[in-house]
């Protein structure tokens, strides 16, 4: 308990920091509306002349993007960011040298992030979810067990993030920008989890790849919600991705040990 006092500071900062600029929080939040809206009128062209396309109707899609949003909350792991800025500028060596872990540190500010991001999200996703229900008449038939198996899986896929996101961070130290990186990581996470389109939506061939890694977990928890993945196949994902979260520490514990000794400090 004493160890984790010393990274609350951190956490807290990292949340006020976040509704520091509000001008810029009313901005993103019209984006995400207006994002969501324009979706709205895609899907119903998509639809116009299919009642259900590959195992979703119009309205478990519509449902499907609204809860996409809010769970994607978690996966909005900006590390890469912090760790590119704190080596280039050279503040993480005033960070290396003080009794605290690095890593740990990161995960403490990143937290506090995701959980500011969600509590911004989650009155617009309300509003969005009441207006979508009078409009388009949506009955939501999510129970409670659903609820809690989709909850556990929220935690897990921070840590898969953070830990995915550390893992391009750490490289950050070879390459001396994180650009490239960025970009490769945001398109691939995107294509990979469902977040763009389900992934019952791509080739077959496509598919079958996609099973073999762990980011197809992160659109589990609206597929559980929307009982297109039933509780005995939830609770053997939880396991799975477990088990892919361990595997990316011990990835990044020798990957990041190995960097770290030839880290170049540009500043400071």
């Amino acid at each position: 308990m004493n160890k984790a006092k010393k990274y609350l500071p951190f956490f807290r900062a990292s949340m006020m920091n976040m509704f520091i600029y509000r001008g810029t929080i009313w901005l993103w939040m019209l984006v995400d509306v207006f994002q969501f809206a324009m979706m709205v009128f895609l899907w119903k062209s998509v639809y116009q002349f299919n009642d259900v396309i590959s195992g979703f109707t119009f309205k478990e899609m519509l449902v499907y993007f609204l809860l996409t949003n809010v769970f994607f909350v978690f996966t909005e792991v900006d590390a890469v960011f912090a760790m590119s800025e704190e080596i280039k500028e050279g503040r993480i060596s005033l960070y290396l040298v003080k009794p605290i872990s690095y890593k740990v540190r990161l995960f403490a500010e990143t937290l506090g992030r995701a959980i500011s991001v969600l509590l911004i999200m989650l009155p617009i996703a309300f509003g969005m979810g009441l207006v979508l229900t009078l409009i388009f008449d949506i009955v939501w038939t999510i129970t409670i067990v659903q609820v809690l198996v989709a909850v556990l899986y929220l935690p897990l896929i921070f840590f898969l993030m953070f830990e995915f996101s550390f893992f391009f961070g750490t490289l950050v130290i070879h390459t001396s920008n994180e650009f490239g990186l960025v970009i490769f990581m945001s398109v691939f996470t995107r294509v990979v989890s469902g977040q763009l389109i389900p992934l019952s939506f791509y080739p077959q061939f496509l598919f079958n790849i996609v099973e073999y890694i762990p980011f197809r977990f992160i659109s589990y928890p609206p597929l559980i919600l929307l009982d297109k993945v039933s509780i005995h196949d939830a609770f053997i994902g939880l396991i799975i991705l477990a088990a892919w979260v361990v595997g990316f520490k011990i990835i990044n514990y020798f990957v990041y040990k190995a960097s770290i000794k030839k880290m170049v400090v540009f500043g400071g």
